[in-house]
């Protein structure tokens, strides 16, 4: 199953956010295969989403039960994809995970993406802003997991590497 995994900073806005809302989209459109997961590369471990990160997904996703997490190795070896929120976020992942770098985004990276903001103190309308702008990317998001899971898919329907001899 691909796995996406975004990174954020404290992973308590941002990151969950764009989890719960990535699987919501690719059920959506009938993509019941992908997994979203998320963490902080200074996450301030168990802390829940802000109350402002769980009302702008209310009626969508729920964060009720998300806790923070750092980012961590075996999380990002399980990832087929890695998204950092920011530019930095993504050049701070490949320092961290050089053998993961090839597998590292950011939302600056898709096609006509950019960093997303961190509403963090800030209202509520930034946090409906940043659901708004990572709803807009979701669609070049999804392609670029598609890129980076081609060889797997291919592999796997031509029966490669499954076990199976060629005589």
């Amino acid at each position: 199953m691909p796995t996406v995994l975004f990174v954020c900073t404290g992973n308590i806005c941002r990151s969950p956010m764009a989890a719960a809302l990535f699987e919501v989209y690719a059920r959506r459109i009938g993509r019941e295969d992908v997994r979203a997961e998320s963490a902080g590369i200074s996450a301030p471990e168990g802390l829940p989403a802000t109350l402002e990160a769980r009302r702008a997904l209310e009626g969508v996703a729920s964060l009720e039960a998300h806790r923070a997490r750092r980012v961590a190795e075996e999380l990002v070896e399980r990832a087929d994809l890695v998204v950092g929120l920011t530019r930095d976020h993504a050049l701070r992942l490949r320092a961290m995970y050089p053998p993961a770098a090839a597998r590292v985004v950011s939302f600056s990276d898709l096609p006509g993406g950019s960093d997303i903001t961190d509403p963090y103190l800030l209202r509520q309308f930034a946090y409906d802003r940043t659901r708004k702008q990572l709803e807009r990317l979701f669609p070049m998001l999804l392609a670029e997991l598609d890129h980076h899971t081609a060889g797997t898919r291919r592999k796997r329907i031509r029966g490669e590497g499954e076990g199976k001899s060629d005589t």
